[in-house]
């Protein structure tokens, strides 16, 4: 039998769907081979009872289209087809109603519903009690043999089909809870998934609640962040146009509260409330909840928040919904802090970078004003000195010189060495402050690249040498500078009046600057100062 079915079975099949498919298979066959039988015994009988060929062609053809209807997947019109044909195959023979009415009765407790099942139930039933009563009123004077063996039938298929109806009804409850624990798992493990990959916390908490909503099919779902404070519970991501409103609102229920979320944040347990329980806290926005469930967001030991669902099922909120939920909230603790991690990084990052930049904007001032002291330095230098500022050798002999030769000059301009010929110019560089330039024709026999890399290098050394030089000098004149005015105050210390500093000031000072004319004048300055009518002075 199993060889004639050859139809595959489709994977998206429970095991007890797949096994009802079998039966119906096994007994389709077992249908047509009958009837098969019964074709060639009423052929070969010599009474042709031509009704009989007829009715049993009839179901040899309608079994045929059932098993054409199993083959193309159509499982539920096969089904409803094959129950049609028990009902007259029951009413028809009851002879073989043994047979006949035990296959019915299996049949619609194995392959019907509940409807379907009572129906042949109570016709199969019917029939044998109709011939029990047939039997009895045949036989006035007692129950013949006939009349027992049909209560015994009726007892049997009576109890048969309610055993095997009630065991067919738990192995579906069975196979339904399996397949919603399953489909709450597969559900909560790609909703973990797609909240692991976001990682900004005003865009996790939207997405979490609706993908919550559209997944289980709630009513309304919300998420609660707990405060720093621990005092309140305030409303972070709520569904649809009551979220939004809400959220305007700026909602918040406060921890330990009478409600869901008071008592989920305060106890760190999940909170069931059916709409007629004190802990249940009406909104008005909300009028179709008939059951809240609350279970708490933990980071640790610690509740971070609160997820909150809605449903218009009183009994929306079993112990497997719980559970999966309960790992929803978990995963989605783990993403709230890796949101809050990230923000908290890319603050730091923020900070550094601004940090950075300050730090750079700073050293470019720096580098600034370095360049300009150097280059206000030297120009002070240059005019304070009145000195030849160069040097030339030429035939062995130096020569102060000051004029530039064009390589120099295109060497300070482009800041870097020019090489014409057998002579080299490079500038002479403190950071990117050009003080001078330095050329020197080499010998033919050294490589060009090589005379440029030593020249260069020359030029830089001695840029530094010279700025050291001249840091020198400038801080010798200014030690000469308070030494003399060291000594000036020290005649200071052995004149007791004002007329004798007054004099020893202009001649010092005069004696120090070379200087031929200098004044001192004492008192304010108005006026009659000016004209001469005011205090004294030298």
């Amino acid at each position: 039998m199993t060889a004639l079915s050859t139809s595959p079975t489709p994977p998206h099949l429970s095991t007890l769907d797949q096994l009802r498919r079998r039966y119906l298979v096994v007994l389709a066959w077992f249908w047509v081979l009958s009837a098969l039988v019964g074709v060639i015994i009423e052929v070969t009988n010599e009474g042709i009872a031509p009704f009989a060929i007829i009715v049993t062609v009839i179901v040899l053809v309608i079994n045929l289209f059932v098993l054409w209807l199993i083959q193309n997947n159509h499982f539920t019109g096969a089904v409803t087809l094959f129950l049609i044909t028990l009902v007259p195959t029951v009413l028809s023979s009851p002879d073989a109603l043994v047979l006949t009415g035990t296959l019915a009765v299996l049949s619609a407790a194995v392959l019907g519903n509940r409807w379907t099942f009572l129906l042949i139930y109570l016709v199969t039933i019917g029939r044998i009690v109709f011939l029990i009563l047939e039997y009895v009123n045949q036989h006035i004077n007692g129950m013949n043999i006939e009349a027992l063996n049909s209560m015994l039938l009726l007892l049997v298929v009576g109890l048969v089909g309610i055993a095997v109806r009630v065991f067919v009804e738990a192995a579906n409850r069975a196979t339904r809870e399996a397949h919603r624990t399953t489909q709450l798992l597969t559900d909560t493990a790609s909703i973990g998934q797609e909240l692991a990959q976001i990682l900004q916390l005003d865009e996790l908490l939207p997405q979490a609640v609706e993908l919550i909503r559209q997944r289980f099919a709630f009513y309304h779902v919300q998420v609660f962040l707990v405060d720093d404070l621990y005092e309140y519970a305030n409303l972070a991501a709520s569904t649809g146009a009551v979220g939004r409103e809400l959220l305007a609102r700026h909602h918040r229920l406060a921890v330990g509260s009478q409600s869901v979320i008071g008592q989920t944040t305060k106890e760190k347990r999940p909170v069931i409330a059916r709409y007629t329980d004190a802990v249940y806290y009406s909104n008005e926005l909300l009028p179709d909840t008939r059951s809240e469930l609350s279970l708490p967001i933990m980071d640790g030991e610690r509740v971070v928040g609160a997820l909150d669902v809605q449903s218009r099922d009183v009994q929306a909120f079993q112990t497997e919904d719980i559970q999966a939920l309960q790992a929803l909230a978990n995963l989605l603790a783990t993403s709230i802090r890796n949101a809050r991690l990230f923000a908290e990084q890319s603050q730091i990052a923020e900070e550094t970078k601004r940090m950075f930049l300050e730090s750079e904007t700073n050293l470019r001032e720096i580098q600034r004003l370095n360049r300009q002291a150097t280059r206000q330095g030297w120009q002070d230098y240059w005019r304070e000195r009145r000195m030849v500022n160069g040097l030339t050798l030429d035939n062995q002999q130096l020569i102060p010189n000051a004029e530039w030769s064009e390589n120099q000059i295109k060497a300070a301009r482009t800041r870097r060495p020019v090489q014409s010929g057998d002579t080299v110019s490079a500038p002479i560089m403190l950071g990117n402050e050009v003080i001078g330039a330095l050329e020197v024709e080499a010998g033919g026999d050294m490589p060009e690249s090589e005379a440029m890399e030593i020249v260069n290098a020359v030029a830089q050394r001695l840029a530094l040498s010279l700025d050291k030089s001249r840091l020198f000098e400038e801080s010798q004149d200014i030690a000469a500078q308070e030494q003399r005015i060291n000594e000036i105050s020290t005649h200071y210390q052995a004149v007791a009046n004002v007329d004798d500093l007054l004099r020893i000031t202009l001649t010092e000072l005069s004696q120090s600057l070379g200087a031929k004319r200098g004044a001192i004048r004492l008192g304010g300055q108005h006026p009659d100062h000016q004209n001469g009518n005011g205090s004294s002075g030298t």
